[in-house]
């Protein structure tokens, strides 16, 4: 029988993308249906928000989830040594594009490079409601500096998702004995 191991940092990161390709594509589906709804109502451009980063958020706790699985297992049951810096790493490579793209923003922002919002936009679909909620247009100059923060915030939920799902995960911590009894799980 093959040993376990753990997957490498390459694999483990393109998996990753492919779990935040997957969340962008359900967003750019359920923002296309949400459009006529979104232009007339503020209170769906608020569900419509709030859904969308569910969306991603929810697909990257998936990722998280099975990856602490799989290592808690190869931790306890193969012999392998503890990757501590493993739910770092994932944090770092998995939503590598959206962080790509904030910086790409910012230099736009900053005048260093054309306007890209449009763009932004279209490859960060999670945030499109978050945009229409706060800005007029679609051009670099109706977004705010307190709106590229925002934004800035909306992407790092993900990587602080992927590190407390990994942590809890491979820990088994009973986050519903803890919430509804105010108790560790003794098992």
């Amino acid at each position: 029988m093959k040993k376990e191991t753990y997957d490498s940092l390459p694999a483990r990161a393109g998996k990753g993308l492919l779990w935040w390709l997957g969340g962008e594509f359900i967003c750019v589906i359920f923002n296309m249906c949400m459009i006529p709804l979104l232009v007339r109502f503020m209170a769906m451009k608020i569900f419509t928000a709030i859904a969308s980063a569910i969306i991603v958020n929810g697909l990257f706790f998936n990722f998280a989830y099975n990856c602490a699985v799989r290592d808690k297992n190869i931790v306890r049951y193969h012999g392998a040594e503890r990757d501590r810096k493993m739910p770092l790493k994932m944090a770092l490579t998995a939503p590598l594009p959206e962080y790509i793209m904030w910086i790409a923003l910012l230099l736009s922002k900053l005048g260093i490079i054309g306007d890209i919002f449009n763009w932004y936009i279209i490859g960060n679909m999670q945030c499109l409601a978050w945009v229409d909620l706060f800005t007029q247009g679609r051009d670099i100059g109706s977004l705010s500096y307190i709106g590229l923060f925002g934004l800035l915030l909306l992407i790092l939920i993900s990587p602080v998702t992927i590190i407390l799902t990994y942590e809890i995960t491979f820990r088994d911590i009973d986050i519903k004995a803890l919430l509804l009894y105010g108790k560790k799980d003794n098992r």
